[in-house]
């Protein structure tokens, strides 16, 4: 854990997708066009809208009292604690695996790779590097908000990093219920709990997906928050907490998106583009090769910068023309940016797209004409304007 951190806090979220049978996307009657993204298939309408997707998505809904966006549905995650930085961990997984990296794939990643995985964590007390100890964050707070519980059986397996679709060990429920709240008090419960299920964080099934820096323009509340992808044969048993986390659901990420454009969910920024990016897998066994062929390439920080027009404002993303070259994330520097055009003129003046334009809260439009980096892909977005463009 690093404190010295002064700026923002560190965290970690996983998408959870599950396999599900017999469900059929709904038909909503939005009208979009999407334009191919360089060297990709086209894409059409009928072949997303009307596609029968195999998995959904975990959506949890915070409390309204929250002090980071209330109300809205999120991936399950939180901060990370020193207790998943804690070398007990190192004692649990040995000798089932060596330290430093516990058996996790080498990411080939070497430039630009995100701090929140690249800082040496030795000089910060831990022997835990980052990139393990986010994903025991992002399980322990899996399970202090919804009840799922991301472990494997403490025996060997040949490849840990091919696991494929994960299907979870079944454990008493009465017992995880009598321990959530123990683990919620002290994140330190959780080293307590796998040492009594005799259980390991199945680490190794969590992906690196991406990286998210909370911009400026939200206020002082900030976090830096990697997120990993990881997928489950089926939908598990699902509680909320009833304090942090008052509502879930299980969705297709398309109705995710919709849910959102018609004000019925207030998805947050990262969350809405991670689930445009979903919207391009229909079968969950793509999904999962994706993520673990992806996840090798490593992932940059996405530090959004808000521009204001004169009809509504642009979030630009890396890649984009306008972007900043080298932005200060601190914030002590003005980076926002103004013009007095309007958000079509100041985007036909550009050659390099990667922006989400909104004229209103919930009309968010992604503009993406650029290769994505690490051999990711962009996020598919449904608008129900007819000027969407991918």
């Amino acid at each position: 854990m690093n404190r010295d951190l002064k700026y923002w806090k560190e965290s970690a979220t996983v998408i959870l997708a599950a396999g599900i049978r017999n469900h059929k996307l709904s038909e909503s009657g939005i009208n979009t066009q999407i334009s191919q993204q360089p060297h990709e298939r086209n894409l059409t309408l009928s072949s997303v809208a009307k596609s029968v997707c195999d998995f959904a998505l975990l959506l949890l809904q915070r409390n309204q009292r929250s002090t980071f966006f209330p109300n809205a549905y999120v991936f399950p995650g939180g901060r990370i604690s020193t207790a998943d930085f804690s070398n007990e961990w190192i004692q649990l997984f040995h000798p089932y695996c060596q330290s430093p990296n516990l058996k996790l794939d080498t990411v080939k990643q070497t430039d630009r790779r995100s701090s929140i995985f690249a800082t040496h964590r030795g000089k910060l007390g831990s022997q835990i590097p980052g990139e393990v100890a986010f994903r025991i964050c992002a399980i322990r707070e899996t399970f202090e908000e919804s009840g799922i519980l991301l472990v494997k059986p403490n025996n060997p397996d040949k490849d840990l990093n091919k696991q494929g679709v994960i299907q979870l060990a079944h454990y008493d429920q009465n017992k995880l219920a009598s321990w959530r709240p123990l683990v919620q008090e002290n994140a330190a419960n959780f080293i307590r709990l796998c040492k009594e299920l005799d259980c390991l964080p199945n680490i190794w099934a969590l992906k690196e997906w991406s990286n998210w820096l909370t911009p400026t323009s939200q206020g002082s509340k900030r976090f830096d928050a990697a997120f990993f992808i990881c997928c489950l044969e089926e939908i598990p048993f699902t509680v909320p907490d009833g304090h942090e986390i008052i509502f879930h659901s299980w969705m297709h990420p398309l109705e995710g998106i919709r849910g959102h454009q018609s004000g019925r969910l207030l998805v947050p920024p990262p969350q809405w583009y991670e689930i445009g990016r979903l919207c391009r897998f229909i079968h969950l066994q793509d999904l999962q090769q994706f993520s673990q062929d992806r996840s090798v390439e490593g992932c940059e920080r996405w530090f959004p910068i808000r521009l204001l027009a004169s009809d509504g404002f642009a979030t630009l993303l890396p890649g984009d023309d306008l972007y900043p070259e080298d932005p200060d994330l601190t914030g002590e520097t003005e980076l926002n940016l103004t013009t007095s055009k309007s958000l079509n003129q100041a985007r036909l003046e550009v050659r390099r797209l990667h922006r989400i334009e909104f004229r209103k809260p919930h009309d968010g439009t992604l503009y993406v004409n650029i290769e994505p980096q690490y051999k990711h892909v962009h996020s598919l977005m449904m608008n129900s304007h007819h000027n969407s463009h991918l």
